[in-house]
Parts: C-alpha cells; structure tokens; sequence
C-alpha cells in the first residue's frame, strides 16, 4: 500500500477519529474505503444508448420508368 501525507481539515479528522472510534478501522483504512467510495460514485455513467431510425421510402415513383431512368442519369 502506498504511503502519502495529507492536510485534513481539522473538522474532517474529527470526524474520521469518530468513525475509526465507531467502525474500529485505521484512519488510513478508513480513508481509503472512503475515497474509494466518493471517487466511485463521481464517475458518470455512461449515456442511454438511443437508436435513431427512420422511415424509409423511395426518392422516385418506382412503376414510371422514366423517372426512374431520369433519377439515374442524373447522378
């Protein structure tokens, strides 16, 4: 486990001495199941999966053929 020095705010160590004193965890242990909580829960999840469809249809009357040749020649 790594080891590091922080500056805790005065109040926050009282609370974190509560807890150990309540839980009977080490501060650093406590800390750390703490952290790993908060950094958890910020994680956004991912968006909804959202598929887009659409109706589909011809560009062109199918049955005249004139059109359709024209729609060709036109591409």
């Amino acid at each position: 486990m790594a080891r590091t020095t922080l500056d805790i705010d005065a109040t926050v160590m009282r609370e974190l001495r509560r807890r150990q004193a309540a839980e009977g965890k080490t501060i650093g242990a406590l800390v750390s199941e703490l952290l790993a909580v908060a950094l958890a829960a910020s994680q956004a999840p991912p968006p909804p999966f959202a598929w887009t469809t659409k109706a589909m249809s011809a560009s062109v009357d199918l049955d005249d053929k004139d059109a359709v040749h024209a729609l060709l020649d036109a591409s």
